[in-house]
């Protein structure tokens, strides 16, 4: 169990109607972030498959980022945002289990 202010969310997401490749998923997310979100949130695309993908984030951040994700617009697609969790595995089985 990590303490202290370093704790961290994953953020798994779900690209409907729409497809791109990790590089476009990363311009995405950079782009719809300020650069003062960007360096306190800190989003990073840690998984990415297709049109699935895990976001991990600062969990004093996660609610804004949660907010961003579900704005993102790619290629005629939304992004939908499915499950926030402080492990990668339980986001991960969300990804899996989500159809």
């Amino acid at each position: 169990m990590v303490v202290g202010e370093d704790r961290q969310r994953y953020i798994s997401f779900i690209i409907e109607g729409g497809k791109t490749d990790r590089k476009g998923m990363i311009n995405a997310i950079r782009s719809e972030f300020s650069r003062d979100e960007y360096e306190e949130i800190e989003p990073w695309l840690t998984v990415f498959e297709g049109d699935r993908g895990i976001v991990r984030c600062d969990h004093k951040g996660k609610e804004r980022c949660v907010e961003i994700l579900n704005e993102i617009d790619i290629d005629n697609g939304k992004v939908k945002t499915i499950i926030t969790s402080g492990t990668i595995k339980k986001a991960k089985k969300a990804l899996k289990n989500h159809d």
